[in-house]
């Protein structure tokens, strides 16, 4: 059952007294609102008159994708803006789509998800994610004072700014957020001294993030550049023979395919070291899910959260549900989604810093734990790099979704150390890390001074004649709730 206090001035002027509707985050976030204005604090629109900004509107935009060798511009989607380093999804054709300029935001954008089932998630554009054409499913949110649009950003990310931003989402079949719901969403300006403080906290979470993602995506080309560089000697399309006696346990095409033979024998010629002389790898059993709210339980990610900086729909998951011990990550630990589509994100690696070191993550990710004196910052550059991930994508196995076994992978050929880039790219993965915290430190913050201005407020509102208003509490079983 969810049980919510109602302030009665604000349910007689919805003129709704149902309780499912005043359990909804969504109204109960605008009472908030509502309270704060009465209270004397500033409420400022994201857009329009006498707003913070503008919301860009970006039409629905037909893709062109590139052929080999073709002029093209990285494509991101929706969902890839939330990785700590995102990967192109696809290639554009430059020649075949017309105006792709007005699809790459300029750094300072914030793009805000309108539609989906996860639909609130929001991301601030930097540097390296201004190299990308992002998806026209994303509305573009510009404000020119840079200490509004970090205020914003970071109330944006509270549960009160997420609330609101979802409350009159539309949709018969998927949620959609429209770009005049973002533009009316008020911001809260509560007092200066917090506005300042929650600036200064963001300004360095954005900043940090963005030298950290720079400095990595050169240290990945660095690495992979001095490695021997592997071309196909003929069209894919025209195939290739194979001896049976060379098949094995294994028909699929992916395992033996030439340009994975040839990769192999290219780190072996430079001393490429197995996977499994230098770490353990290990994927634990499944479990059954008691999952619970974030005060009873550890935060579980999925192969997909691995790559987030902030994960979409994170769950926690209760101790009688697994060994926590069995399912820690562990600082050092290098690790990615092993079950999937071998042709899209299963392999794709992140390493785990001090910050989630004791997060959970489920049985469909692999652990990679270097053993002592393996640089864990070398290990990420290594899975990181093309030659590493064709080997662990062709080794993928299954008849319904691919599978990356333990067993197989440490027979996957890594290129040579290298202590001095493992160390740099060691570092960018804790300052990433860095950045998430002082940004969770700055949403805290706002949500804190909004709960607590409300909480000071309710007791002293009164009405036209003076007289305490009172509340009521409304009660809407949990499964009814939105």
């Amino acid at each position: 059952m969810i049980i919510a206090p109602v302030h009665a001035k604000v349910a007689f002027k919805d003129g709704r007294l149902d309780a499912k509707y005043h359990c909804s985050p969504g109204v109960r976030a605008n009472e908030h609102i509502e309270l704060l204005r009465d209270g004397g604090a500033e409420l400022r629109r994201l857009a329009g008159e006498n707003g913070l900004g503008y919301v860009g509107r970006t039409s629905r935009t037909k893709r062109v994708y590139a052929a080999p060798g073709e002029n093209s511009v990285p494509y991101l989607r929706p969902y890839d803006v939330f990785d700590y380093l995102p990967q192109a999804a696809d290639l554009l054709s430059e020649t075949g789509n017309a105006d792709l300029d007005r699809l790459m935001p300029e750094p300072g954008t914030i793009l805000q998800t309108c539609s989906g089932r996860n639909l609130g998630p929001l991301a601030y554009v930097d540097e390296y994610i201004s190299r990308f054409v992002v998806s026209d499913d994303m509305l573009r949110l510009h404000i020119e004072n840079e200490n509004d649009r970090l205020y914003a950003l970071a109330f944006l990310s509270t549960p009160t700014g997420q609330a609101l931003l979802t409350r009159s989402k539309t949709g018969n079949v998927i949620d959609h957020l429209s770009a005049e719901d973002l533009g009316n969403v008020e911001v809260p300006f509560i007092d200066d001294a917090l506005t300042t403080e929650i600036v200064e906290l963001m300004r360095q979470a954005v900043n940090l993030r963005e030298q950290a993602r720079v400095r990595l995506d050169d240290l990945v080309a660095e690495f992979q550049a001095q490695l021997p560089p592997i071309e196909r000697s003929g069209r894919l399309r025209d195939g290739w023979t194979q001896q049976a006696r060379a098949l094995g346990s294994r028909l699929d095409v992916a395992y033996h395919d030439p340009l994975v033979s040839q990769t192999r024998e290219a780190l072996a010629a430079v001393g490429g070291v197995k996977v499994g002389e230098v770490a353990q790898t290990f994927m634990p059993n499944r479990y059954k899910r008691y999952y619970v709210e974030s005060a009873f339980g550890r935060p579980i990610l999925s192969g997909r959260q691995l790559l987030q900086m902030k994960p979409v729909n994170l769950q926690y998951i209760a101790a009688r549900a697994l060994d926590f011990s069995e399912y820690e990550l562990g600082v050092g630990t290098l690790v990615f989604g092993a079950r999937g589509r071998a042709e899209e994100r299963i392999s794709l690696p992140a390493l785990i810093t001090e910050e989630r070191a004791d997060w959970l993550a489920s049985h469909n990710v692999m652990r990679v734990r270097p053993n002592l004196g393996t640089n864990p910052g070398w290990l990420y550059l290594a899975f990181a790099t093309q030659h590493v991930q064709s080997q662990v994508k062709a080794s993928a196995f299954g008849s319904v979704v691919d599978v990356v076994d333990p067993s197989n992978l440490n027979e996957v050929l890594l290129p040579p150390p290298d202590e001095e880039r493992g160390d740099a790219a060691l570092q960018c993965w804790r300052d990433l890390g860095s950045a998430n915290a002082l940004e969770a430190a700055a949403v805290n913050k706002v949500e804190a001074a909004i709960l607590s201005r409300v909480g000071a407020l309710i007791p002293n509102q009164v009405d036209v004649n003076q007289q305490a208003v009172p509340t009521f509490v409304a009660s809407a079983h949990a499964t009814e709730a939105p």
